[in-house]
């Protein structure tokens, strides 16, 4: 599998990958009229007179996964560390589809934001050791 850059989506795009391919395993289609495994995410800005909705250029979306350490005496691993993976940020019209050729690259796509956010988890965990160590005098 190709070293991800997140976000996948941004800005005016609205899906991922940009090319029929799957993103993960490089080699089966996607997209119409393939089989594929879709993540989608999104918001829909309601008229609730009409009971209707729909995309809208006034939303932007995200899909992000983040990690909360616990502070102020709460209990928990990986304390006072906070830090996110942003998966799609800014798609614009407040939606975005994801598309692979299986579920099983949907895991390994899903597994590669976890080990994502854990790489971060543990970047964070090495520059609050260090800043303790630097407080030892």
């Amino acid at each position: 599998m190709a070293e991800l850059k997140f976000p996948v989506v941004k800005g005016k795009s609205w899906h991922w990958p940009k090319k029929p391919l799957c993103p993960i395993c490089g080699k089966n289609k996607v997209f119409e009229p393939h089989s594929m495994a879709i993540l989608t995410a999104g918001a829909m800005l309601m008229d609730r007179a009409r009971d209707s909705g729909g995309p809208s250029n006034d939303l932007d979306g995200f899909l992000a996964l983040h990690w909360h350490g616990a502070h102020n005496g709460g209990q928990g691993k990986d304390d006072d560390v906070f830090c996110g993976v942003d998966i799609i940020r800014d798609a614009i019209g407040g939606q975005a589809d994801l598309y692979f050729c299986s579920t099983e690259c949907l895991r390994k796509f899903l597994n590669a934001c976890v080990d994502e956010l854990e790489g971060k988890i543990a970047k964070a965990n090495q520059s609050k050791q260090q800043a303790k160590g630097r407080g030892k005098s």
